[in-house]
């Protein structure tokens, strides 16, 4: 009778098919969750209360664009948007839609707040009156912007002025060094170049446009300026800011 060879065991395949892993979702980000929405609050409640604060002032009330005349408020909604949309992405680190609009509005409000908080403190510490507007006197006489030039200069309350003009550039700064990977190109180059271009002549037009509405700048530092030199001004603000992110983005690590 002949011996059969009995089949060889089939070794194991180590080689096996696996399933790939599933990325594991990222947890809450309470620490960035608490700075934002701390960050948030603080400006919200400066920028509400601000309105009581400003109440008897001609240049702020029933004029053509509203708060929307002053680049710290354009400015400040573009960093409240920056601040919600971070606390948004703690909450959901894996939303890259978020991610990337955070990023986006990150990338305009930033040097724009350092531009404002550069021009605005300088100002109001060494030449208050080109910042300032006049309080409002009943019965006073008034110019043609309808306020008394000889009365006192209305001063915002601290806690609000830092929070319109101090908190957003800190939180900003803060939340790019220690929270955010740097720019890269064309982010960093000519898509910054052409969003300062853009934003600059944009203000220019919008601020002109409504001062000959008006026939008053938001600003009284700009009503004391020719046509001419207000260009100026427009172009070095946003040159300023330009130069302002590059620097700031060749600083991070």
């Amino acid at each position: 009778m002949s011996s059969q060879t009995a089949p060889a065991p089939v070794a194991s395949d180590t080689r096996q098919r696996t399933a790939p892993a599933q990325k594991q979702p990222q947890p809450v980000r309470w620490n960035r969750l608490v700075f934002h929405s701390l960050a948030s609050a603080y400006m919200l409640a400066s920028y509400f209360s601000l309105g009581k604060a400003m109440a008897n002032v001609p240049v702020t009330k029933e004029m053509y664009g509203g708060d929307l005349r002053f680049l710290t408020i354009i400015a400040f909604i573009v960093t409240t948007a920056t601040m919600v949309l971070s606390a948004l992405r703690d909450l959901a680190p894996d939303e890259m839609l978020i991610y990337v609009l955070k990023r986006m509005f990150a990338l305009i409000a930033l040097p724009i707040e350092i531009t404002v908080s550069a021009i605005y403190w300088p100002l109001v510490i060494c030449a208050p009156h080109l910042m300032l507007p006049p309080k409002a006197v009943e019965g006073a006489a008034t110019n043609a912007l309808g306020m008394d030039p000889s009365a006192a200069l209305l001063w915002i309350p601290l806690w609000i002025d830092l929070g319109l003009h101090f908190v957003p550039a800190v939180t900003l700064i803060i939340d790019f060094f220690y929270l955010e990977v740097k720019y890269v190109p064309p982010t960093s180059t000519r898509i910054v170049m052409i969003l300062g271009l853009f934003c600059g002549i944009g203000y220019a037009a919008w601020v002109e446009y409504t001062a000959m509405i008006n026939g008053v700048f938001p600003y009284p530092f700009l009503d004391l300026m020719e046509p001419e030199e207000r260009l100026y001004t427009y172009m070095g603000g946003a040159t300023f800011a330009v130069v302002v992110f590059w620097i700031l983005n060749a600083l991070h690590k």
